[in-house]
């Protein structure tokens, strides 16, 4: 029976990557239509390695989560988490997940700026901060918050607390307790593995494009 995967929705950087990838495509185009072969081949390579980078930065990022794991896709890493030893997430600007003492980081999933100080004004009053889950009682900092970026704040509030509780189910089937020391070392099972694919190839071609600029 195969594993079942839950795939979060990618909220960052998915339009400035594939608009950053189409203009990549384009301006090789044109390098190869207007200029010289020597001009040209220099110019395909610059925009294929922006192309490769723009891709592994802004597309290829997203999040998913089994029963007991938890995946980060970010630059060049994937990152597997047990779940049942996640202490921390949070959506701010990025997700950022703690375990076993170690923050791991995705730009997949994110607020924008405007959106995270608004998230901050649920838990502060005027001059100081409250804890979280204490009623805001200054009317003017709550009418603050647009209707406009409900839905942004409710899907990354959606994933701070769907993946807490999935930390939560793993913890209860594994028998660990929260903040535990056997949740603390399950942190050290986290897998990390290369994506190798995208290194070499973003290797290959910027010294494949210093290489065509010596030459040239």
């Amino acid at each position: 029976m195969s594993e079942q995967v839950q795939t979060f929705r990618v909220t960052s950087g998915r339009v400035t990557g594939v608009v950053g990838v189409v203009m990549c495509v384009a301006v090789a185009a044109l390098f190869v239509i207007t200029e010289p072969p020597a001009a040209a081949i220099t110019g395909v390579l610059g925009c294929a390695f922006v192309g490769v980078l723009t891709w592994a930065s802004l597309l290829r990022p997203h999040v998913a989560a089994t029963a007991e794991e938890l995946w980060m896709w970010t630059l060049f890493q994937k990152v597997a988490i047990p779940l049942a030893s996640i202490d921390t997430v949070l959506v701010r600007r990025y997700l950022v997940v703690r375990s076993g003492g170690v923050k791991y980081i995705c730009p997949a999933i994110g607020r924008s700026l405007r959106q995270t100080a608004r998230t901050e004004l649920k838990w502060q009053g005027s001059s100081q901060m409250i804890a979280p889950g204490m009623q805001v009682n200054d009317e003017r900092i709550a009418a603050q918050i647009d209707v406009k970026d409900t839905k942004e704040l409710a899907y990354a509030d959606f994933v701070e607390t769907e993946i807490v509780r999935l930390a939560d189910a793993d913890r209860l089937r594994r028998g660990i307790e929260a903040r535990s020391e056997e949740e603390y070392e399950l942190g050290a099972q986290a897998r990390r593995r290369w994506a190798w694919l995208e290194i070499c190839a973003v290797v290959v071609l910027g010294v494949a494009f210093v290489i065509s600029l010596v030459v040239a």
